[in-house]
């Protein structure tokens, strides 16, 4: 029987395969780290220590496929990749000197939220420009907004808990009252079920393309888990790291799979092509690859604030906050530049329609 059939049209970012792993397995894998840390808090630590080294140092380094990948890459972006590092870096050390390591910390936790949900928004995003021209009930705007729902109530009921240390760090959250809470959770399970029921109509006229409504589910579920479910903060934001790690790397990989299939794009950058290439041994040296240059970067860093900071705990915490936060920061910024879903360059190599 057709999809069709069963009330629903095929679109998909990459295939049916990549699409349900993109979806649910990195769900599954999220949520699973999360319950694993609520079951066992010792284990904080080292699963934490597993998803920097495998998840995400590596999604920062990616970026670089595409920030930095071939020549042209590296003159467009000369003043992302030479300059901004270094006006981040500046901008951290400021705010760690004037007002203290609780000002950093703060707009982590803020920007870190936006930058996950974000993610999400823009991936909805292609995947709304892939699904075309189909007719439904959903009004644009809520299929668009709907995206930032639970997000929303999940960074106003962190701030209804009253959290003072986040990472173990101090960390500055606004005081937000109960009924507050309650009234953005009464607004946001409205707009969830309006939004459900239009989708249930177009599954019965048969208009409902799956995977990208499958997404935005699974992006309401994680928030939900990491944000009320889990109580502890710091454990529920390891689930929302270790889900937006995870998925950002997967969506690079595609990104580059159809980025470098001709024999131009051959040209362009010989290595990014050769790892590129739709095999299985291909992928595992992609991988191979960006692990082994994230070990070497981020090794590199910790050791050298290790070297400077000696046997001073005080300033090991200290410096491996700017240079961390900065390498974050530096990331956010350029990824809210170079993913757009508007950007024609995009469009074409995610082969959607403008």
């Amino acid at each position: 029987m057709s999809s069709q059939a069963w009330g629903y049209n095929k679109v998909y970012l990459g295939s049916c395969g990549f699409d349900y792993v993109f979806i649910f397995g990195v769900m599954a894998i999220a949520i699973a780290s999360g319950a694993i840390v609520v079951l066992e808090p010792n284990l904080f630590i080292p699963v934490l220590l597993i998803d920097l080294w495998l998840l995400g140092y590596h999604h920062v380094i990616s970026t670089f496929t595409k920030l930095a990948g071939t020549k042209k890459d590296r003159e467009q972006n000369k003043f992302l990749i030479y300059e901004l590092p270094f006006l981040v870096f500046g901008a951290v050390v400021a705010l760690y000197m004037g007002l203290g390591i609780w000002s950093v910390v703060t707009i982590y936790f803020f920007w870190q939220w936006y930058h996950y949900t974000r993610q999400a928004y823009g991936i909805s995003a292609f995947y709304r420009r892939k699904s075309g021209k189909v007719e439904t009930l959903t009004p644009q705007k809520l299929d668009y907004w709907i995206v930032w729902a639970v997000p929303v109530w999940g960074i106003v009921h962190r701030c209804a808990q009253g959290w003072d240390t986040f990472l173990f760090q101090p960390v500055f959250l606004p005081q937000v009252p109960v009924w507050l809470n309650i009234a953005v959770g009464v607004v946001t399970c409205s707009a969830l079920f309006f939004w459900l029921v239009t989708k249930v109509f177009d599954w019965a006229k048969g208009n409902l393309c799956l995977a990208p409504f499958l997404f935005v589910m699974s992006h309401h579920i994680t928030f939900f888990v990491g944000y009320m479910a889990i109580s502890d903060i710091n454990a529920g934001w390891l689930v929302l790291n270790v889900w937006h790690n995870a998925q950002y790397i997967m969506f690079v990989w595609l990104f580059n799979q159809n980025r470098f299939q001709s024999a131009e794009s051959k040209k362009k950058s010989p290595w990014l092509y050769w790892l590129s290439q739709r095999s299985p041994y291909r992928t595992l040296f992609y991988f191979v690859a960006c692990i082994g240059l994230t070990t070497v970067v981020y090794g590199f860093l910790h050791v050298s604030v290790v070297a400077v900071s000696g046997s001073n705990a005080a300033m090991v915490t200290a410096l491996t906050i700017i240079i961390f936060q900065t390498v974050n920061f530096h990331h956010y910024i350029v990824d809210s530049l170079i993913w757009k879903a508007r950007k024609k360059s995009n469009q074409k190599i995610m082969k959607i329609d403008s």
